[in-house]
């Protein structure tokens, strides 16, 4: 039986090893955290007793990859699935404007959701309408040297259109400003919700904290196939020998006895404990912060699990019943806030938007990450690795390898899959 060792115990890591494990493989997740899920875990907050996500995770319909995963290792049950695409929008004063498709054929219940989300005027409807019309025959080449705020003032998406839409998809989708992101990573994602489909279009969200969602059953399902997850231990040396990865020493041990080796891990921290793999030449990543404002509040009227909202600062409101979690994505400028800044920020937009008042919080903590993903640049693009590296038994996995996806669930997951289907590969041709 071949042995992998899998370095990281994120979604990307996890997914690898799901896939090799149930390939018959010998596999063993390495994780230097005392957490699995790297960028995507919950925890019990201390203080409330509740549930918490280190940041709100949204999925999709067209998230194949990620629903293939979650349907191996078991935890497809522990996601919401909308039965057709509905997103309220708020404005001030709990103005609530839905996009919702009506019970048509596709895509004519896509078109029906456009041309009645009254946000927006008739002719705006019109215009916004002829931009999704024109997406199937936009040529991704076409859109390389663009960003997105180009590729829509090129298309006449004027500013209450970007505002009330693009702005908050875009953003949300790319933790990106939208005159930084590529356009043509944009189209590809556009494509992906609204062409393949009318499910491909609706939202997936947790039913449970992310940890419980699929950290669990990940470790469950690699035990159950032999594997094992251990925790609290860091690689700290990788031996080469002949262009190939012969040991690793880790905080606890030595390691010899496998076969093949996927670091999971972030570009900068692999570089550190294996300097031949440089990618600073060539891979400059720039990273966005994603901040989450959780709130316990008196009385938590919300009766949907989420809302956007239009030409705020934050973008999202996520409703998990015992608390709410207010999203701001695209969140360097704000970073370095302290929390009572950022309070504060929340407690001014919660009111405007939604009236309720400051009082009416009991608690609230706040959680940045300041690497959330990084920025999907045109000049980074072509610039991702492959799964493939230099050493012959060494694979790449993460999200920021070259999966085609900007930085999100999906394309962590897709690029676990694609380096455990590497090392299939590689022991089958020896």
């Amino acid at each position: 039986m071949k042995k992998c060792i899998v370095i990281g115990g994120g979604l990307a890591g996890l997914t690898a090893a799901a896939y090799l494990a149930d390939s018959g493989f010998l596999v063993e997740v390495i994780e230097a955290s005392p957490k699995l899920g790297g960028r995507a875990y919950s925890f019990k907050d201390n203080q409330t007793g509740s549930i918490v996500d280190n940041g709100q995770h949204i999925m999709m319909g067209c998230y194949r990859e990620t629903l293939k995963y979650f349907k191996l290792i078991g935890a497809d049950e522990n996601l919401i699935y909308q039965k057709r695409l509905k997103v309220n929008f708020l404005k001030e004063n709990f103005q609530i404007f839905t996009l919702t498709t009506l019970p048509l054929p596709y895509p004519f219940n896509l078109l029906s959701a456009l041309l009645r989300y009254n946000v927006l005027s008739i002719s705006e409807r019109v215009i916004f309408l002829k931009f999704f019309l024109k997406l199937p025959f936009v040529s991704l080449k076409s859109l390389q040297n663009l960003s997105v705020y180009d590729w829509l003032v090129r298309e006449n998406q004027n500013k209450r259109i970007r505002k009330a839409f693009w702005e908050i998809l875009a953003v949300g989708a790319l933790n990106s400003n939208i005159k930084k992101a590529s356009a043509s990573s944009f189209a590809f994602i556009l494509r992906e919700i609204f062409l393949a489909g009318s499910k491909a279009s609706t939202i997936i969200i947790p039913r449970l904290g992310l940890s419980e969602t699929y950290c669990q059953d990940s470790v469950r399902f690699l035990a159950s196939k032999g594997g094992k997850v251990t925790l609290l231990e860091s690689i700290e040396r990788f031996n080469i020998k002949d262009n190939r990865v012969t040991g690793l020493e880790t905080s606890k041990r030595k390691i010899t006895d496998f076969d093949f080796v996927i670091s999971a891990v972030p570009n900068f921290s692999l570089e550190k404990i294996l300097p031949e793999i440089d990618f600073t030449d060539r891979l400059k990543l720039n990273y966005s912060s994603i901040i989450s404002i959780h709130l316990w509040l008196k009385d938590n009227f919300f009766k949907e699990n989420f809302y956007g909202l239009i030409d705020s600062p934050v973008h999202w409101i996520f409703n998990h019943k015992d608390h709410i979690t207010l999203v701001i994505s695209d969140a360097n400028e704000l970073a370095e806030k302290s929390k009572d800044e950022l309070f504060n920020l929340a407690v001014y937009e919660l009111e405007k938007f939604t009236k309720i008042k400051k009082e009416k919080i009991i608690s609230y903590k706040i959680i940045k990450e300041k690497r959330a993903t990084f920025v999907p640049s045109n000049d980074i693009i072509s610039f991702r690795p492959k799964s493939e590296t230099k050493f012959k038994n060494l694979f790449l996995a993460g999200d920021w390898i070259d999966t085609g996806l900007p930085s999100t669930i999906e394309s962590a997951v897709k690029s676990g899959r694609i380096a455990s289907e590497s090392v299939i590969l590689s022991a089958k041709s020896k």
